[in-house]
């Protein structure tokens, strides 16, 4: 049920481009509340309130004008393939608060993508593997490969090679957000 619900919000949200506009930019206690549940998730991504976190970011995301989260297509495309039984959707979204979280603490990179889609596969690493702590079932092949690439310190050249639709070839807009 609650990989249902995750699946269904982030489809939703990622349909949503251009309603930011709605609100006014995030203000700080919200961007240190934000950078907080992700690090939270990160450690804790099976927490009885990980569904409910998970929720309040992903809208809140959307709803503020002031950070755009571009989604590109790289090594966790498979993740949105899941079928629910390996948390591939909430790895998935903890990409996109990882991204989140980096543009909050590094104003000054949040253009260089490669640095900010680096930071959500970090992120959703982190999370997978506190995953499979509580859940050695949950294992994914792809983001095995990731933390290896990881640990050579090849993480980086990786994203910037195999990431698509996300590059320098235009600022990111409103219609931009998630």
């Amino acid at each position: 049920m609650r990989s249902a619900n995750i699946a269904r919000a982030l489809a939703f949200f990622l349909a949503l481009p251009g309603l930011a506009a709605a609100r006014g930019p995030s203000t700080p206690a919200e961007r240190k509340k934000a950078v907080e549940t992700t690090r939270r998730l990160e450690r804790y991504p099976l927490s009885p309130s990980a569904n409910a976190d998970r929720m309040w970011l992903l809208k809140w995301i959307v709803d503020i004008p002031d950070i755009n989260v571009r989604g590109c297509s790289g090594p966790l495309d498979a993740l949105i393939q899941d079928d629910g039984s390996r948390y591939g959707k909430q790895l998935y979204a903890q990409s996109m608060f990882g991204m989140t979280a980096f543009m909050i603490e590094h104003p000054q990179s949040k253009e260089d993508w490669v640095a900010v889609q680096t930071a959500g596969v970090e992120s959703t690493l982190r999370a997978y593997q506190s995953l499979l702590a509580a859940e050695p079932g949950a294992r994914w092949e792809e983001l095995d490969a990731l933390l290896e690439a990881r640990r050579e310190g090849k993480l980086h050249d990786l994203v910037e090679q195999t990431m698509e639709g996300c590059g320098d070839e235009r600022p990111p807009g409103p219609g931009d957000a998630i």
